[in-house]
């Protein structure tokens, strides 16, 4: 499905354009206190585009007694240490609802330096779920500090 443009997605998210689908009578968890609230969910394309609002819409879906999740989060994991590539890995966790992995390569990143970050980085810009890849804390594995100020840090954002 094609990412909708900026302005349609605000417009339906305010409510001043017809969303593509409305989510009707669902219950969604509120940011304050996290307690399920009643409301209807816009979806502009494959975006969510708004809740909490009224909605004009093209399609209804009926969610009467349900609370929609768009995805899970798995909010740190080592894809390396499972021993499995990203592509592997994406095709395991998707269809169990993990839409998004936040994960730290240190393994591939102590055994294969620059190249293997590059690597996995490149493998997880081809996955379908959301791939996002922080810089290791423990990168390199060992005692040796380097004398230079930022010098991890500047050799892992080259």
């Amino acid at each position: 499905m094609q990412r909708p443009n900026l302005s349609d997605l605000i417009d339906q998210g305010r409510g001043i354009a017809p969303a593509d689908i409305v989510l009707k009578g669902g219950r969604v968890f509120g940011l304050i206190t996290g307690d399920p609230v009643e409301t209807d969910v816009a979806i502009c394309g494959d975006t969510i585009a708004g809740v909490f609002g009224s909605y004009e819409v093209w399609q209804v879906i009926d969610c009467a007694g349900q609370i929609p999740v768009p995805g899970f989060i798995d909010l740190h994991l080592h894809i390396d240490s499972s021993l499995v590539t990203p592509y592997e890995f994406d095709s395991c966790v998707g269809p169990r609802g993990i839409t998004t992995a936040i994960c730290d390569p240190h393994e591939i990143a102590n055994v294969c330096g620059l190249t293997g970050i590059r690597c996995f980085l490149d493998a997880s810009a081809e996955t379908v779920m959301d791939i996002r890849v922080q810089l290791s804390s423990c990168v390199p594995s060992t005692t040796w500090k380097p004398r230079v100020p930022g010098f991890w840090r500047q050799t892992l954002c080259r």
